[in-house]
């Protein structure tokens, strides 16, 4: 044996053991990017992109289900984000963000599908995925029914912790096919959604955007249940509905498409 070979495989090794070195970050971009967005009547999850529009001017939109925002009541919604200082410590703070202007919504909505993205104040400064982030349809060729997904989440109002950051969870895609989109704008994820999920972003465990960064193919829009139904009396009927522990998700592309389409 070499003498050079023990040498390799304890560089190995340490590099495998050292707790320092990241090999996949896009998680911990996909987490700091979402945040929470509560209202007294609504609250679920959105993420925020960042896109250029000109030299030197960005803008950011955040996407999430629309039936959060139609059931918002008020002109303002509170977005949590947090604020890393010097020593690495995470400060979580509420930020009111205007979705409606004298009761007319500010946010756009998808035609048939329910997705909203609302345009951020120029002033906001929070983190944001790329725009590119948001995967195309050519980019979920590559996906298949079986893949592994991950999700950034607030399931029933809570949060990871006291940061206010979302809750990491994963899944496997549960429904083939994908593709075209517009005949199958959504599909199913094996994980179960709660209240609180809709608008959270799924990214593709493996796969990249071109940036690097986590390459987010759908937005949780809600649960899937089964509704039984028992008759008591002849004036009384009664419906339970069981989760069945799968969350229904809109295709990312569609949040996508809307942002050119309204803002070109």
């Amino acid at each position: 044996m070499s003498p050079r070979v023990p040498a390799i495989l304890t560089a190995l090794l340490l590099l495998l053991w050292n707790p320092s070195v990241r090999a996949d970050e896009a998680a911990e971009q996909l987490v700091l990017a979402t945040y929470k967005l509560a209202n007294d009547a609504s609250t679920a999850t959105g993420t925020v992109y960042r896109r250029k529009i000109a030299e030197g001017k960005t803008h950011c939109y955040v996407v999430t289900a629309a039936h959060v925002f139609e059931a918002m009541k008020g002109d303002a919604c509170a977005l949590v984000s947090r604020t890393r200082h010097d020593d690495g410590l995470y400060m979580r703070h509420e930020i009111q963000v205007p979705v409606r202007n004298d009761g007319k919504p500010l946010l756009k909505k998808h035609s048939k599908q329910d997705i909203a993205v609302l345009l951020l104040p120029d002033d906001l400064s929070i983190e944001a995925l790329p725009f590119e982030c948001l995967a195309t349809e050519e980019a979920l060729k590559q996906i298949h029914v079986g893949d592994d997904v991950c999700s950034a989440v607030y399931p029933e109002r809570s949060e990871a912790n006291s940061a206010g950051l979302p809750i990491l969870r994963r899944g496997m895609i549960a429904s083939h096919p994908l593709l075209p989109v517009k005949p199958h704008p959504m599909y199913l994820v094996d994980t179960t959604a709660w209240p609180g999920d809709s608008g959270g972003p799924v990214s593709h465990k493996t796969l990249r955007a071109p940036t690097g960064g986590p390459l987010v193919i759908g937005i949780v829009r809600g649960m899937r249940n089964i509704t039984d139904t028992v008759k008591e009396s002849r004036f009384v009927e009664k419906k339970t509905h069981y989760p069945l522990g799968i969350s229904e998700v809109l295709h990312a592309v569609l949040a996508r498409d809307l942002i050119l389409e309204q803002w070109p």
